[in-house]
């Protein structure tokens, strides 16, 4: 019985929180970010191209959207997309090591060396550094490197 009074006092609790959770306001992609000026410099439409904002472990994290133009020897070439999925400034390339992988319109791709041109892939990038990222979270990007822009 006493198990039971418990259970049902830990979901009562609980209800509230997940409400409060819910209620949470979206991170605006101009408003809420502050873009580094180096960032800016090799992608001066971020604002526009920005899809979503994240915090993960008290960090911003920018999501972006982009077409492959190019994939072949560990180098992609990408033309980022903004919100209506038109293509937004010039094309960026990276490199990326053989354990690359990717999110294609929600669906992982776990070698990036088999995203094809015309692929559209999701790529995150935290606010207060420059890189490129496969996931949002992580501490430092050991799969891709931006290679010109």
């Amino acid at each position: 019985m006493k198990t039971a009074i418990k259970l049902a006092a830990t979901v009562l609790i609980g209800i509230p929180l997940i409400g409060v959770a819910q209620g949470q306001a979206k991170l605006n992609c101009t408003k809420d970010v502050k873009y580094g000026q180096e960032f800016l410099t090799k992608f001066p439409d971020a604002g526009s191209a920005c899809q979503e904002v994240k915090v993960v472990q008290g960090e911003k994290w920018v999501r972006f959207d982009a077409q492959v133009k190019h994939n072949k020897d560990d180098h992609m070439t990408v033309d980022f997309l903004n919100k209506a999925g038109e293509h937004t400034s010039k094309p960026m390339t990276f490199v990326y090591t053989p354990d690359a992988s990717l999110t294609l319109e929600n669906k992982k791709v776990k070698a990036a060396s088999a995203v094809e041109e015309g692929d559209k892939v999701m790529v995150w990038v935290p606010e207060s550094r420059f890189g490129i990222y496969a996931q949002p979270g992580a501490a430092e990007s050991k799969q891709f490197k931006v290679v010109s822009d």
